[in-house]
């Protein structure tokens, strides 16, 4: 008799500790978000799928279900999608892999349906896009009518000659918007449209600071409108031999003051990490499999660089700055993609060494808007556009930077170190004595590492030296001022980042000088493959800006 009163009360405790059941499972009592992944050629359920609400993880059982007890803020749930299944787009070509929660519901439950690969997915093609930062209907117009008409020229071109992989993932570096959130719903349109002739595009996006509200006075409240149109905050997806962590770094601090004068002005910010968000990668990486045989791609926002003591235009030290880029030595390879800047560079983490033996590599791209929308140019020189990269196993195995409205062969311009520039208002600006006399070539992608740059001249080949402090363009900062009618404000903004080799001319005066060329030979580190790139004219006065 006694025995029997412990198995009844041990039944009632069994069956009154599970609310419900999907596909067989028992929802553990507590847990209040569940749902099944399933096979859609199947119908049956994927067993070992991570999924998230943002905070923390779980993962399917072995009949495909999941639960945990959500983190009261979470706003969305979404699985990570394992390499061997297709990536899910809704009827607008967007990522559909993620789910907006019910907080309301006893038990919110999400399910979804996977498409198994015919194939493993060992090569594919990135488009990668930084900062559009549109704040008017012209600036949506300029990326609409500009931009992705070029995207799908260069995409249908690629795909058709074999060179790119029809298998495209387009990655979206934030700013998305500059503070006027009225452009959220034509950003968002704008973004599902990306494509070529054979499909549209799945564009994976992170927050910029711009794209944090400054309206508000708190962080959760500050990226609302983001996640209400784009989805998750931070979240992973794998493709091939290849994780893709995708992470929002900008820390809200704070308001700026309202100004009828500046309506622009973002929110206070630093750059890095919370510690939630610190929490949240070591769970996600933990959950990679085989990490040395993969390569891992950060995309996130702000530079790491050098790293900063505050601000926002690195991520700070104290923002768990060594903590994930010793992260990401946990894998084979690593790369990380950066907008912000609105220049480029190519940035070597030395201290931070993968399995592979390679260090961590950190891309930073010029902006899809340029200054803003204001010209065709970036506030270095560099034209506006976009970056299309192949993927192969675990390295990227083509890296190629595309200017919007321009050939592919267009990646450099070179100067004459005497020229004066005044324009029609006649502010004065030329190059730094000791320039005078020299061809500069501003090749806006290279790098000293993986880049060689020659002088020809008469058959004659000299390598050309990259400066050694940084330099400004003055051409293009002229033009701003002489002929844009914008001032630039903040004057170290407008200082490149050293991408400028030079020689002297024998004459001492380049524009009298004949039959050169500048030669600039690109050798992708991953897989070897050369491009070179040829300039024999001088830049005639703001030609192009």
């Amino acid at each position: 008799m006694k025995f029997l009163n412990i198995a009844v009360i041990f039944l009632t405790l069994s069956t009154s500790a599970f609310a419900e059941r999907i596909g067989g499972t028992r929802i553990r009592k507590g847990n209040d978000l569940a749902g099944v992944i399933t096979d859609s050629r199947t119908g049956k359920g994927i067993k070992g799928v991570a999924v998230s609400d943002g905070y923390g993880f779980t993962v399917t059982d072995k009949r495909g279900v999941y639960q945990m007890k959500a983190d009261p803020r979470a706003r969305t749930v979404w699985y990570r999608t394992p390499s061997g299944f297709r990536m899910a787009q809704d009827e607008t070509g967007a990522p559909a892999f993620y789910a907006y929660r019910d907080a309301s519901s006893k038990l919110d439950r999400h399910d979804f349906s996977l498409e198994p690969l015919d194939a493993q997915e060992d090569s594919f093609t990135l488009l990668i896009m930084a900062d559009p930062q549109c704040q008017s209907a012209y600036d949506v117009g300029r990326l609409r009518d500009e931009t992705l008409p070029d995207v799908r020229r260069t995409l249908d071109e690629g795909i058709a000659s074999g060179r790119y992989s029809s298998n495209v993932y387009g990655i979206g570096l934030g700013d998305i918007i500059y503070d006027n959130f009225e452009i959220w719903a034509p950003m968002r349109e704008l973004f599902r449209s990306v494509g070529y002739s054979g499909g549209r595009v799945p564009v994976f996006n992170i927050p910029g600071n711009h794209d944090h509200s400054n309206k508000v006075t708190n962080a959760y409240d500050a990226i609302d409108n983001y996640v209400r149109h784009f989805g998750p905050q931070d979240y992973s997806f794998d493709r091939g031999q290849v994780h893709f962590v995708m992470m929002d770094n900008i820390i809200f601090t704070g308001t700026q003051p309202d100004t009828k004068a500046k309506p622009w002005n973002n929110c206070l910010y630093d750059s890095g990490f919370s510690d939630e968000q610190m929490e949240w990668l070591k769970q996600d990486l933990a959950l990679v499999e085989d990490k040395e045989n993969k390569l891992v791609v950060l995309c996130t926002h702000s530079p790491f660089r050098q790293g900063a003591k505050s601000g926002g235009g690195n991520v700070n030290y104290g923002r768990y700055y060594d903590d994930v880029l010793s992260a990401l030595t946990q894998f084979k390879n690593a790369e990380i993609l950066i907008g912000h800047t609105h220049y480029p560079e190519t940035y070597v983490h030395g201290g931070y060494v993968c399995k592979g033996g390679s260090p961590v590599r950190e891309h930073i791209f010029g902006s899809v808007s340029g200054a803003w929308w204001h010209t065709n140019t970036c506030v270095d020189g560099t034209p506006n556009g976009y970056a299309v990269y192949q993927v192969g196993g675990t390295v990227f195995t083509d890296e190629v930077a595309r200017f919007t409205g321009r050939p592919e062969s267009h990646q450099m311009r070179v100067y004459d170190g005497n020229q004066v520039y005044n324009g029609t208002k006649g502010v004065e600006f030329k190059w730094e004595d000791d320039l005078n006399g020299k061809f500069i070539a501003s090749i806006w992608y290279a790098d000293p590492l993986n880049w060689k740059v020659e002088f020809i001249q008469d058959g004659v080949a000299t390598p050309m030296e990259q400066v050694t402090r940084r330099q400004r363009d003055w051409c293009c900062y002229s033009y701003f001022i002489n002929e844009n009618g914008r001032r630039p404000d903040n004057k170290s903004y407008w200082t490149n980042r050293l991408h400028y080799w030079t020689l002297p001319a024998r004459s001492g005066n380049p524009s009298s000088e004949k039959g050169w060329t500048v030669r600039a030979t690109h050798t992708v580190p991953g897989s070897g493959k050369v491009h070179v790139y040829e300039c024999s004219n001088l830049q005639e006065g703001y030609d192009g800006l």
